[in-house]
């Protein structure tokens, strides 16, 4: 009797050690049911090459400021992207300023009007251009693989800078800011 416990706990040991040894899966393939959560993500890169340059030589050309991308599972979801100038959203126009510890003097213009363009890489969405506050839908449905239960979007977030008279304006450091809020309706 004592013989026989002995060969089972061995015969089990055995079985054990067999079932971490590699072997290929008795599937093919995996159903996965269910409703996935609720995923929303709007992301801004900002393009490094705008935080630095020349203002007088980018005159009459387009600055890539950054760009975005919307993906959204939402099914009912529906987003709306609003571009404001100034960095709390407040000013009246899209503007390179000349910085507040620059001394300006001689009564040379010291703001730089220009206009930013939010242009999309994707198929069925909606160009904006201003020089004041704009607002645009944001995402499409379908275009993300087929999947017309994704919005999704991407796009760039470009300035144009006109081509100005760089002997009107004070000399010295000039910055603009764009705030980007978005809702979801």
């Amino acid at each position: 009797m004592r013989t026989l416990r002995m060969s089972l706990s061995v015969l089990f040991i055995a079985l054990g050690l067999a079932g971490l040894s590699a072997s290929p899966l008795s599937f093919s393939t995996i159903e996965l049911r269910g409703e996935m959560p609720v995923t929303e993500v709007f992301r801004v890169d900002q393009n490094e090459e705008a935080l630095n340059f020349n203002l007088a030589e980018s005159r009459n050309s387009i600055v890539r400021v950054g760009s975005y991308t919307l993906t959204s599972n939402n099914a009912i979801g529906q987003f709306h992207l609003y571009i404001n100038p100034g960095e709390d959203g407040s000013q009246e126009q899209f503007a390179f300023a000349l910085d507040d510890n620059e001394a300006g003097g001689s009564g040379k213009m010291t703001t730089i009007p220009i206009s930013v363009r939010v242009t999309t890489n994707t198929s069925g969405a909606v160009s904006v251009k201003g020089e004041t506050a704009m607002d645009k839908s944001l995402g499409v449905r379908g275009v993300y693989a087929g999947n017309s239960n994704v919005l999704y979007e991407t796009g760039d977030i470009l300035a144009e800078i006109p081509d100005f008279d760089p002997d009107l304006y004070a000399s010295g450091w000039y910055s603009a800011a764009i705030q980007l809020s978005i809702q979801v309706l």
